[in-house]
């Protein structure tokens, strides 16, 4: 259960990033300035709306597989996910390029490292989890031969007591 922390821990940093970064694009507003931005061709309201609930739906979607997700195809969806957020964190940085905002400095690049850990970590969840199901049924298979090798010890140690008695 301690990486599935690990994962739903960086999941909700992914989150609180998201609302920081919307924060610091709102917090000029305390100071006077304007921060009201018509909808236009780079900024439509569809747009805006569905990368609101894409950046709380897909996290909490990633929490759940984190948490629940025990079957193998869960882990490797997870881990899309978690690769799919990761690059996004990163190009999202690309927008600087156009228009470089200071604001966001601190905000973006941390995001873009715990994306990178966290598609990092959910790629090892999947490999980790397959090495341990594999060791398990390795292991299952030595104790029910070390089982029978006991039975056998033991019936051997019971023919020599009946022949010395």
């Amino acid at each position: 259960m301690n990486r599935q922390i690990e994962l739903v821990a960086l999941w909700v940093l992914i989150i609180t990033g998201f609302l920081a970064h919307t924060l610091a694009d709102v917090m000029p507003a305390f100071w006077g300035e304007s921060i009201v931005a018509m909808p236009g061709a780079n900024n439509s309201c569809e747009l805006i709306s569905m990368m609101m609930g894409v950046s709380y739906t897909l996290p909490v979607l990633g929490i759940f597989l984190a948490l629940w997700g025990k079957h193998k195809a869960w882990r490797v969806i997870h881990a899309i996910l978690a690769c799919l957020f990761g690059l996004f964190c990163l190009l999202h940085m690309l927008e600087w390029l156009d228009d470089f905002n200071p604001i966001q400095l601190t905000i973006m690049p941390l995001m873009g490292i715990i994306g990178i850990i966290l598609a990092v970590k959910s790629i090892k969840y999947v490999c980790k989890k397959r090495c341990a199901e594999n060791e398990e049924e390795e292991n299952e298979a030595e104790e029910s031969e070390e089982v029978d090798d006991e039975g056998e010890e033991c019936a051997e140690e019971n023919e020599e007591k009946e022949l010395e008695a």
